[in-house]
């Protein structure tokens, strides 16, 4: 999975890695891209995922970050950051889906005229469905709430009897990025 994700990585200027954990994506990432913003919640990951920056001579790479998924997500795109995040991996395939719904509204207090990357998303998911795909790309769909979503998908591999892991790219839909949050986001 992280050598498919590196492939993509070449042509980008930064990177955002939501759910980084010791850094098994950031840590290759940041050896093409430019920058890397990693994040995790788990104070201990974040420890290590300094430490393995340190190890691998990337500390001035990438930048660390200790928060709740959807507070990265807001924290990234409010900032300066936003224009030049290029791409955003999510690794947490039980519930990284459920974290898509954050990137509503991303620019929506950003006047429309002006040029923006729309980040192409790498998400990581799982499926018991009879048809993984189709089922990983409404959970997709219905958390971004938008139903036009062109999404690239691919098994990664069978993690129990009948449990795919997927891996889906797409790139955040313009309607997605300028929405006006729902009152409950």
């Amino acid at each position: 999975g992280d050598a498919y994700m590196c492939e993509s990585l070449f042509f980008v200027q930064m990177t955002g890695d939501v759910f980084a954990g010791v850094g098994p994506i950031s840590i290759p990432a940041a050896k093409i891209v430019k920058r890397v913003y990693a994040n995790d919640l788990n104070p201990y990951a974040v420890d290590y995922l300094e430490r393995n920056s340190v190890l691998n001579k990337l500390e001035k790479k990438i930048e660390v970050f200790n928060m709740d998924g959807r507070r990265f997500i807001d924290a990234m795109f409010a900032s300066q950051k936003a224009h030049k995040i290029t791409q955003v991996v999510m690794n947490l395939p039980n519930d990284a889906t459920e974290f898509l719904d954050a990137f509503r509204g991303i620019y929506r207090d950003r006047p429309e005229d002006v040029k923006f990357t729309f980040p192409k998303t790498h998400v990581y998911g799982f499926s018991k469905a009879r048809d993984p795909e189709f089922d990983f790309h409404e959970r997709i769909r219905i958390a971004l709430a938008e139903v036009a979503v062109n999404v690239e998908m691919r098994r990664v591999r069978l993690v129990a009897p009948g449990k795919w892991m997927l891996f889906a790219s797409f790139v955040l839909p313009e309607s997605v990025v300028f929405a006006r949050r729902s009152p409950n986001t």
